[in-house]
């Protein structure tokens, strides 16, 4: 972004905002109020699926699973949300003193979409939010080297844990 040295707080947001904007056709915003959805709710479930996985793939997936969730009212569970919560870069995982933070970035405590984004997501994550691939998986989790692994039940989840991190 070319920014001027002297440009406001409000010429700095409205330049990235338009630039965003100016990356949605017409058919992703009508896709997105197909889905009964809100710009503000795909950019912030993008930001998570940003943090969460890598590849176009797991994004679309990763995407269908918390958008299942948040629609029965789930707690979405990600790591990514309690990272931003309590400020800690770098490690993948959370610990239970993290997860238990009262923060209302923190999705494993509370159910639904945070506050607002945690990222500014690439349109990658943007476009796996607004066509996430249809899967039967319930849980997912990322290992230390970046796999992600899927189940589509608790049981098998927890078995994904201890076999993988």
């Amino acid at each position: 972004y070319r920014i001027f040295k002297d440009a406001t707080l409000e010429e700095i947001i409205d330049k990235l905002v338009a630039e965003r904007d100016s990356q949605f056709t017409d058919e992703m915003y009508e896709n997105i109020r197909k889905a009964d959805r809100t710009v503000y709710e795909v950019m912030t479930l993008a930001s998570m699926v940003e943090r969460e996985v890598r590849g176009e793939k797991d994004r679309k997936k990763v995407a269908d699973i918390f958008w299942r969730r948040y629609d029965i009212n789930w707690a979405l569970q990600a790591d990514s949300t309690v990272h931003y919560a309590v400020g800690k870069k770098g490690d993948v995982f959370t610990t239970k003193e993290d997860r238990d933070s009262l923060s209302p970035w923190n999705t494993y405590r509370y159910p639904g979409l945070p506050l607002g984004p945690i990222a500014s997501p690439s349109l990658e994550s943007i476009m796996a939010v607004i066509y996430p691939e249809k899967n039967d998986e319930w849980y997912f989790l990322t290992t230390a080297e970046g796999e992600v692994k899927y189940s589509g039940t608790l049981e098998g989840h927890n078995e994904n844990r201890v076999r993988f991190l």
